[in-house]
């Protein structure tokens, strides 16, 4: 008969085997975690290994995939202003060298020849001048800004014409710190500073369709979101304002609500909200919730100035946009739509306005008359300026028979343009008495004297007096088409309008009214051009006045020169300390990375000498697992009988 042994032992033989199995697999699991490690050199084999430091890891590797292009552009910025720097260094050295010339060729021992030679010596410097304004650095122009992928200076209608852009490029520093990396263009060469600065307040009237986003607001700050408070001294309402979107919007709320009489227009000034009462309404506007709304509507009245008192508010200033009507403009009174006569160098077009409906159309009448000018609404948002981006070349803006010119703001010679500036700016030279001696066609003459007159307006009315006191039939006004003084004679006699000079005095040349009559009009030469400026414009003014042979010229073109240089040096300078700024950033940069890589360190990579200890501490254990699992496994009762 077979004997079946009997399993006796307190522990069963599954519990046994199933113990060994598991401390065998942790083991080798662990065993392999080593190996793994060991191998990689990373503590961490997937994310599922340890969750928490695997996403501290990935957030910190993050950051340094943040830093490596942080550094990069650093670099490349640096590089960049580099480039920039050695080419101002370059300006710095041409500009030195036409100014000694200048200074060579001043003086009566200098012969003609000897400027006229000079003349091609700083031709040679304009040519240098325009290569290093159309310098590239690794395909980008380093003066264009950010249309850098063309030359940004051309030669153009005598002149050197600027088609680059005042925006420069910027770039990503470190967390919330973007900066510029290149020069504007613009203010290095000075290539916009030729304008035309809009003398008048363009500020339009208002209507239902004015958006908010385009007033100033009374307080100057726009109008800003919030609720207003109406009554009427026996009922209020608060009314939201927050959601309006134009000046109609608000009226029709402040109407809707409908607080007793209380009605809200447009006011008849055209610039402000008005509040009409009926005979008991007592109008008073509050604030809400300390909101600052009714202020910036103008309406803002604490206490009611009495039943039946309406509130006409202040103005709240609308902004000129492309979009304003131009009938708006100047406060609803808007401009003659005759046009402009643009002389820019050779080129002249006449521009007329009558098709014209919005500021926009406007501007896009001017930019594209094909006279390189460029017209923009100002900064304030309150009239239109006029750029000459071409420089060598005089700008004038007159009058195309009406008086829109001097309605924008923009004609170069108004009546209240100063005599300072005349002749590029020289001036009207004088002297003591009379200056010049007008003659009608009766023959009947008076002199003028023009000391201390200061505009072209104390000239006219000189004129105009003196004429008056001799009762002389003579009118000096403003040329209705283009620019100039303009003297009519209407004594009707049989001799001719004559203008003579007084001895010694150059004003009668000086105002342009030194001309002969064309029948019983003097037509007077515009002689207050919008000179241009900058660094093209100095060097062609001073080849021209060495090849003139004119020391005063020399002189003036010499002083521009040297404005020039302080202004490039300057810009050098200001190259320089972003360099500094660029390279100390990179540095702490650099710094920030060395640090955040040993965190990473510590938490990722393996420490081998623990490691190896570790692997040899885990096979001796699998080993012993091994032995005790195969020892304990065969017993059976006999083993424990016996």
């Amino acid at each position: 008969m077979a004997v079946i042994p009997s399993n006796l032992a307190r522990v069963s033989n599954q519990l046994r085997m199933s113990v060994a199995t598991s401390n065998l697999t942790r083991t080798q699991v662990d065993l392999l975690k080593v190996q793994n490690q060991l191998a990689t050199g990373k503590t961490i084999s997937v994310p599922s290994d340890e969750p928490g430091r695997a996403a501290i890891i990935q957030s910190i590797r993050k950051t340094l995939e943040k830093r490596d292009g942080y550094l990069q552009n650093l670099k490349s910025a640096q590089t960049h202003l580099g480039a920039v720097d050695t080419a101002l260094g370059d300006m710095t050295d041409l500009l030195r060298q036409a100014d000694q010339i200048a200074s060579a060729n001043v003086g009566s021992d200098v012969s003609a020849d000897a400027r006229t030679s000079a003349a091609a010596i700083v031709q040679n410097i304009y040519s240098q001048m325009l290569s290093l304004g159309n310098r590239q650095f690794e395909g980008a122009y380093l003066f264009g800004g950010d249309r850098s992928n063309q030359a940004p200076f051309v030669e153009a209608g005598g002149g050197v014409k600027f088609v680059g852009s005042e925006r420069v490029l910027s770039n990503d520093f470190d967390e919330g710190a973007r900066l510029e990396f290149m020069v504007n263009g613009d203010a290095t060469f000075g290539a916009l500073s030729t304008r035309i600065q809009g003398s008048q307040d363009l500020t339009p009237s208002i209507a239902t369709a004015t958006r908010l986003s385009d007033l100033r607001g009374a307080n100057g700050r726009g109008i800003r979101e919030g609720s207003i408070q109406l009554s009427n001294g026996s009922e209020s309402a608060v009314i939201p304002i927050s959601t309006a979107d134009t000046i109609g919007d608000v009226i029709d709320r402040i109407n809707a609500f409908a607080v007793g009489g209380i009605r809200a227009g447009i006011a008849g000034d055209g610039v402000s909200i008005e509040l009409t009462a009926a005979a008991g309404d007592n109008i008073s506007v509050n604030e809400v919730g300390g909101g600052n709304t009714a202020s910036d509507l103008g309406i803002l009245r604490v206490t009611g100035s009495g039943a039946g008192v309406a509130l006409d508010g202040l103005a709240v200033d609308a902004r000129i946009t492309e979009l304003t009507p131009l009938a708006s403009l100047r406060g609803g009174a808007g401009i003659d739509p005759s046009g402009l006569i643009i002389t820019n160098g050779q080129t002249t077009q006449t521009i007329s306005f009558s098709a014209a409906v919005t500021v926009g159309d406007l501007l896009n009448a001017i930019n594209g008359s094909d006279t390189n000018v460029r017209a923009e609404i100002n900064a304030a948002g309150n009239g239109i300026n006029l750029l000459n981006p071409t420089q060598g070349i005089d700008l004038n803006v007159g009058e195309n028979g009406g008086t829109t010119a001097d309605d924008l703001g923009i004609r170069s010679f108004s009546a209240g343009s100063p005599l300072s500036e005349f002749n590029g700016g020289d001036g009207v030279r004088t002297v003591s008495g009379a200056d010049f001696s007008i003659t009608d066609s009766a023959g009947v003459s008076f002199d003028v004297d023009i000391d201390g007159a200061t505009t072209v307006q104390d000239v006219l009315d000189a004129i105009n007096a003196a004429a008056t006191g001799a009762s002389a039939g003579v009118t000096a006004t403003l040329a209705t088409t283009g620019n100039g003084i303009v003297l009519t004679d209407s004594a009707g006699g049989g001799g001719t309008l004559t203008v003579t000079p007084a001895p010694f005095s150059a004003a009668a040349t000086d105002l342009g009214i030194d001309k002969p009559a064309v029948g019983n009009v003097i037509a007077g030469e515009d002689k207050n051009p919008v000179k241009s400026v900058g660094v093209f414009a100095h060097l062609l003014a001073l080849q021209n006045a060495l090849r003139a042979s004119d020391q005063k010229a020399i002189t003036k073109a010499a002083e521009g020169i040297k404005a020039d240089l302080d202004r490039i040096v300057r810009i050098r300078g200001e190259t320089g300390a972003r360099v500094q700024e660029l390279e100390a950033r990179q540095s702490r940069l650099e710094d920030q990375t060395v640090a955040t890589k040993a965190l990473l360190s510590e938490l990722e990579d393996v420490d081998f000498t623990e490691a190896v200890t570790r692997f040899q501490t885990l096979q001796t254990a699998l080993q012993a697992t091994l032995q005790a699992a195969g020892a304990t496994l065969n017993l059976s009762l006999l083993d424990f009988l016996s």
